[in-house]
């Protein structure tokens, strides 16, 4: 038997029934995160192209667009909604460290809106898609510590590849697919999709394709599935067949049991819900410098120097050259450079901190050419653990050490917390009372039949598209 195939019978497996009380509260407090961050993506000028593209294309009437209410194909709204929930980069974050190295992070919660849109096509009901959550939750996992060796990222792709291989199975399950069908659709969307390394890369500035990633695998993760229900075949052992997965892309560095016993370890107990807009290894360091500043009220104009102190990788990452001065959104949360004066500068680091105005603004620029990132090895163990020292014109120095910022899953945020994360960014765009609706509606996920009123509430006037 295939590991396709062997993941597909795994999968068929297992239900709601099977779920924690604690894990099927996990997964309403990570939907409500993502559909926040959604909101806070609308805006932004990638999910306005993607939106216009969808509006302007003839296709079956099956999911829902966020924002606009559009109803598109699930393909497409697996696209357009995908890029909202990735664009601010403020979305669910997990990571797998291999004794004391790291090795990758990943955003599990890319899955949700497949998801989402594969259960309003199909009309199923709050419970499926908790499990479906959890089930894509555990292979995201199960797929990265399969990596042996350097991690994926060194060895030139992005975890997000993951997607074309785990979506299919998730998908597959949700949709009612035989073993066979399931194993022939991982083949079809594997064999034809990958995700270079370049999309997310030190000495590389980022662009608006590093956000459809993962949504670009969902899609086509569909499509096979689509194409696997009517017959279509595809190589069922392309984890561990000639030339397949293991091989070529893994290197021959591959260990398929940890894909294959992934199904039921409730990963989802250990996301890490962001607190903050910034790549998740630079956590440790932002936060400590936060609270210098606003436990010392430090002035920008009166800083001489900070020094950070950060993981090995996250100093790779998000302190080389490149993004030393961003350019634009993307590149700016992964530049440790640009965070840290905001982080003095404006004493938050949310939404409203990314705007060409504040990375072209002289104070901040003046402020980043005083920062120096030194990467320590030591802390790649306790990712994203961080140091931050400012010292001040006056002699003064201040330090801090952080090692789990909050919304770690040592250091969790309250359903209070992540609710008014999601208020915050949801207000720009709807009523409270629509709001809180939303809120009481994902909570009491686990009790619709349909997801239909769910997405309803995803949607507001100002949301069309003209």
């Amino acid at each position: 038997m295939s590991v396709a195939r062997e993941l597909a019978q795994i999968a068929r497996s297992r239900t709601y029934e099977h779920l924690p009380f604690d894990v099927i509260h996990q997964t309403k407090r990570v939907v409500l995160d993502t559909l926040g961050c959604a909101l806070g993506g609308f805006d932004s000028e990638a999910s306005r192209i993607l939106v216009q593209m969808v509006q302007e294309t003839e296709a079956k009437p099956e999911s829902t667009v966020f924002g606009s209410g559009i109803k598109t194909s699930s393909t497409n709204a697996i696209l357009a909604n995908g890029a909202m929930v990735r664009y601010l980069d403020y979305n669910d974050t997990a990571f797998i460290i291999q004794g004391e190295t790291y090795r990758t992070g990943y955003h599990p919660s890319e899955v949700i809106p497949g998801i989402l849109a594969v259960a309003e096509r199909q009309h199923l009901s709050g419970q499926d898609v908790i499990a479906a959550i959890n089930l894509a939750y555990d292979l995201s996992l199960g797929f990265l510590q399969g990596v042996q060796g350097q991690g994926i990222e060194k060895k030139g792709w992005n975890g997000d590849t993951r997607g074309a291989y785990i979506m299919p199975i998730v998908f597959g399950s949700m949709m009612g697919l035989n073993e066979e069908q399931m194993a022939n659709a991982v083949g079809i969307a594997g064999s034809c999709h990958a995700v270079l390394g370049i999309l997310d890369t030190p000495a590389e500035e980022y662009t608006m394709t590093k956000n459809i990633r993962f949504p670009t695998m969902a899609q086509a993760a569909l499509q096979a599935v689509l194409m696997a229900s009517k017959g279509f075949t595809g190589p069922t052992s392309i984890i561990e067949g000639h030339d397949g997965l293991a091989q070529v892309v893994m290197a021959g560095e591959y260990n398929t049991e940890s894909l294959l016993e992934a199904i039921g370890k409730y990963t989802i107990r250990d996301t890490c819900i962001k607190s903050i807009i910034a790549d998740f290894s630079s956590h440790g360091h932002l936060t400590a410098t936060l609270t210098l500043a606003k436990q010392h009220d430090i002035r920008p104009e009166n800083v001489a120097r900070i020094n950070i102190t950060t993981s090995k990788r996250c100093a790779e990452h998000t302190g080389d050259p490149v993004k030393k001065y961003p350019k634009n959104k993307e590149t700016a949360d992964h530049s440790s450079y640009y965070l840290t004066a905001v982080a003095i500068i404006h004493k938050e680091i949310g939404p409203d901190q990314f705007t060409p105005e504040i990375w072209n603004d002289p104070l901040v620029i003046d402020l980043i050419d005083k920062v120096s990132i030194t990467g320590d090895p030591i802390l790649d163990k306790f990712r994203p653990a961080g140091v931050s020292e400012i010292t001040l014109k006056t002699g003064e120095t201040y330090s801090l050490r952080v090692d789990y910022p909050r919304g770690h899953a040592r250091n969790p945020m309250t359903d209070q917390e992540i609710t008014a994360k999601a208020r915050s960014m949801a207000l720009k765009h709807m009523e409270a009372a629509q709001f809180e609706e939303l809120a009481a509606t994902v909570f009491s996920l686990e009790q619709l039949e349909t997801i239909d009123n769910l997405l309803k509430l995803m949607t507001f006037p100002s949301g069309e598209v003209g």
